[in-house]
């Protein structure tokens, strides 16, 4: 067998994947995202895996355990911590395209597959 060329981080999951970069990373910046011209906001690897920890809990507490939670929006920060917080331990996540028409929306929210 040969040596490896380089180090790397074994990840079983995005689970293992959020609770090892938030051990490993936890006060580094994650996020730097752009609020207005010249101003931004940041967000440390354990500031995101709070929120979503925060919204994954909140879910539970609304009664969406093991459900099919749709996300629907633009690809942005927040619509990635939504996803996360489901595919992590509250349901199964349905990531809808914004772009389809809203009957087809309608219809694959109301009879999923």
């Amino acid at each position: 067998m040969s040596e490896r060329l380089y180090e790397y981080l074994e990840i079983t999951d995005l689970k293992d994947m959020l609770n090892k970069t938030n051990e490993l990373y936890g006060k580094n910046i994650a996020y730097k995202i752009k609020i207005e011209e010249n101003k931004y906001i940041t967000y440390t690897h354990k500031e995101v895996r709070n929120m979503i920890n925060e919204l994954g809990t909140s879910l539970i507490n609304m009664g969406l355990k093991n459900k099919r939670i749709a996300v629907i929006g633009e690809n942005r920060f927040e619509w990635e911590i939504a996803y996360l917080a489901i595919v992590c331990g509250v349901g199964i996540v349905v990531p809808l395209d914004k772009s389809l028409p809203e009957n087809e929306l309608k219809n694959l929210i109301k009879n999923p597959m």
